[in-house]
């Protein structure tokens, strides 16, 4: 089996601290490889400047002219546009955000390409059940025949806990410092967790938003911004904190989620991650509506009585590694992944 993977051009793959997308391609190749199919990267590194996806889009059919391949495999809508105008078959996967929501022009336009390319895709991968039932209803609709429920996967040999590290204090929030993440709600913890300390980990988006964070009440030897980090120290970090914090409502699969499960975190979040968190075996999920103070002080109750009891962290981390085992090692991803090329390769599009 000869697959191509075509990355969005904005970073490399792998990336060197940070691109979910990149690092969700980067797994699915050498989970592929390991499964003995051969995989070549189509991509480009623009230097993380989002815009340079365009031009990228604009090269990739060259690019796969005279390839042998047996499967394309697009995973971000504007290279997967351009390959609809040149009619180029391609499986896509839907990594789009807006799946929650998207409000302004340039976000709409951005989801009209995502639907746009899930439902003319000869198969479409979503990663859980939710986006599965949206991409049926949205407009245009993808056919329920040509999706694909395949999540993302992690790293279990890179993720995994360090139990005796960790001091029932520790809580880390793993993602862009921007709004749209709402760490204002996971800083807003620290007045109500006394002795605790917080450690965003993520590239300063709104740096206007950053700095804020750090200015917030209580927060004053408490919060550490790290900015983007590398795999060695990415995975220590989580392999020593007690409690992830994803208090983002936008959210499809997250990566930064499956990572926390894989090193054996309980989850502080939304019900945006229902389908990846089941509650409360291994968090503990508020219906992204709810107003804001209701969210911290409902997290702030259950993060004190967590932190306050070991045993109860360590029987939630060790589900959540369990969790990460049975469904969302690459090995068992990739394994998904290749038996849907397989069809298209032996059966009727």
């Amino acid at each position: 089996m000869r697959v191509v993977l075509v990355g969005s051009g904005v970073l490399p793959i792998p990336p060197p601290d940070w691109g979910a997308v990149e690092r969700a391609i980067d797994g699915l190749a050498r989970g592929l490889q390991a499964l003995g199919a051969e995989v070549l990267i189509v991509n480009r590194d623009g230097g993380g400047h989002s815009w340079r996806e365009y031009p990228f889009a604009l090269s990739v059919p060259r690019k796969l002219r005279g390839l042998s391949r047996d499967i394309v495999h697009v995973f971000t809508p504007v290279v997967a546009n351009r390959l609809l105008l040149s009619g180029i078959p391609f499986v896509y996967t839907s990594h789009s955000r807006h799946w929650s929501g998207a409000r302004s022009a340039r976000e709409r336009f951005g989801f009209w390409l995502e639907r746009r390319a899930c439902a003319q895709a000869t198969r479409t991968v979503a990663l859980n059940d939710s986006v599965a039932r949206s991409m049926r209803q949205a407009r245009p609709p993808t056919r329920p025949d040509r999706i694909r429920v395949i999540p993302n996967g992690v790293d279990l040999a890179r993720f995994g806990p360090r139990w005796d590290s960790r001091q029932g204090n520790g809580l880390l929030g793993v993602g862009a410092i921007h709004p749209r993440k709402r760490w204002d709600l996971a800083v807003r913890l620290l007045e109500r967790l006394p002795g605790a300390h917080l450690t965003l980990v993520g590239p300063w988006s709104d740096p206007h938003y950053a700095r804020s964070l750090l200015a917030s009440p209580g927060s004053q030897g408490r919060l550490v911004l790290t900015g983007p980090v590398g795999d060695a120290t990415l995975s220590r970090l989580y392999a020593e904190h007690d409690l992830l914090v994803h208090p983002s409502a936008s959210e499809l699969q997250s990566i930064t989620v499956l990572e926390a499960l894989a090193s054996g975190l309980p989850v502080l979040g939304t019900d945006a991650l229902s389908d990846e968190v089941p509650d409360p075996a291994v968090g503990y999920l508020l219906p992204r509506d709810l107003p804001p103070q209701a969210l911290v002080e409902r997290w702030a109750t259950f993060a004190l009585e967590l932190l306050k009891d070991p045993h109860r962290r360590r029987r939630m981390g060790e589900a959540a590694r369990l969790r990460a085992e049975e469904l969302y090692g690459w090995e068992g991803v990739a394994k998904a992944t290749l038996e849907l090329y397989r069809e298209l390769k032996e059966g009727p599009g």
